[in-house]
């Protein structure tokens, strides 16, 4: 089936978000982009209750949010766990952050800008031996999602799960294989969106997406 300029996803519980597409560099490949930080705050909600309701079945301990987008979900989805607190990873590195706790990545949306993963030293302590849920927005290329496990790992985290709105298309199962080969298993998300090619008549979902 060919779509013009929007996807309309099916959610876990049924429901359907509807996406616009957005086509790639080049013209002939397009995307169903999920800008967590324009999403209306009725779905927003809608969300963040199906996240935490997913999350909630992994037992986790503690949430660990990957930036950007993913810190939108694991700071609401933490609070309505009961949590005290969530550890954010970040871009930015402080002064007195240290770099052996980071590790190095580039953004399918961003493919021109190498990009470096933080944990900040202060919150090690966090996650240490616990069960913890890495939470982003979109597992694309997964390479956000694997610098996070070997983060977590560095410390002797135990990952329960990746948690994640959407996953699109299925490149991040061969990144995530790299951490582990049990870790393509342990993602869990509310939808799945495929790439597209284009058409005569708009927009047709890839073959293997």
């Amino acid at each position: 089936m060919d779509h013009d300029n929007s996807y309309p996803v099916r959610l876990v519980d049924g429901s359907t978000l509807v996406l616009p597409l957005r086509p790639l560099p080049g013209g002939e490949k397009a995307i169903a982009l999920l800008m967590s930080n324009q999403t209306g705050f009725a779905v927003e909600r809608v969300l963040i209750r199906l996240l935490t309701d997913m999350v909630r079945e992994l037992k986790p301990e503690v949430i660990v949010g990957v930036p950007t987008m993913g810190l939108a979900y694991a700071r609401p989805v933490a609070e309505n766990l009961g949590f005290d607190d969530y550890v954010a990873l970040g871009h930015s590195r402080k002064f007195w952050y240290d770099s052996a706790l980071s590790q190095c990545l580039t953004s399918s949306t961003s493919p021109d800008q190498a990009k470096h993963l933080y944990l900040d030293p202060a919150l090690v302590e966090r996650v240490r031996g616990r069960r913890v849920v890495i939470m982003d927005d979109v597992l694309n290329t997964g390479r956000t999602a694997a610098a996070a496990i070997r983060l977590m790992q560095k410390v002797q985290a135990r990952v329960a799960g990746v948690a994640a709105v959407l996953t699109e298309g299925w490149a991040w199962r061969t990144e995530l294989e790299h951490t582990g080969p049990d870790m393509p298993g342990l993602v869990h998300a509310l939808g799945h969106i495929p790439m597209f090619g284009r058409t005569e008549a708009g927009w047709r979902p890839l073959a293997d997406t």
